[in-house]
């Protein structure tokens, strides 16, 4: 999220063309979308975690995609930023569920180290950001790098999913989940 949310206003100002009100204006529309991405990821989560998680990924790779192609135009802007609002916090209730679930003994000090995380991740994506744009990529690939960590997050779901998958195989009764 961070890795294009970080350099917003520039990708707009130069990409779109934008001025200050249409860049105030997206930053209220993706407001909405972490918002709505919120309530839409609790609603998900609460039917499958996992699956909230994949499809949550899949959706920030494919609306970052998209919006690397379509950030030329404030028409075609304006929704993949809702969009990528969306998808962004949809991510959130199920990975703050699933760290409390695995940390049942101390649930608060799981809470705290997940925001500690989140925060990391934030400043690892700012930093990638922008060094892609050192190097001069340009800003449609720093939504491309965004789209790339967001792959890297869904390899990692995946890749726990399997192996959380083989753990309730060992232990079917749910027991050492």
């Amino acid at each position: 999220m961070f890795t294009v949310f970080t350099y917003i206003a520039p990708i707009l100002q130069v990409e779109t063309g934008a001025g200050a009100t249409f860049v105030t204006a997206m930053l209220v529309v993706y407001g909405l979308g972490l918002a709505v991405g919120n309530v839409v990821g609790g609603r998900f989560a609460d039917r499958s975690l996992d699956g909230t998680l994949i499809v949550s990924l899949i959706a920030v790779v494919v609306v970052l995609v998209l919006f690397a192609l379509g950030m030329g135009s404030a028409v075609l802007a304006a929704p993949l930023i809702f969009l990528w609002g969306v998808a962004s916090f949809a991510l959130v209730p199920p990975l703050q569920t699933r760290v409390v679930q695995e940390a049942s003994d101390a649930p608060n000090l799981a809470s705290a180290m997940n925001i500690g995380a989140f925060n990391l991740g934030n400043a690892i994506g700012a930093a990638l950001g922008g060094a892609v744009i050192d190097v001069g990529f340009g800003y449609r690939a720093v939504a491309l790098a965004g789209a790339a960590t967001a792959i890297a997050g869904l390899v990692l779901a995946m890749t726990f999913r399997q192996g959380n998958a083989e753990g309730v195989a060992a232990c079917p009764d749910g027991v050492g989940q």
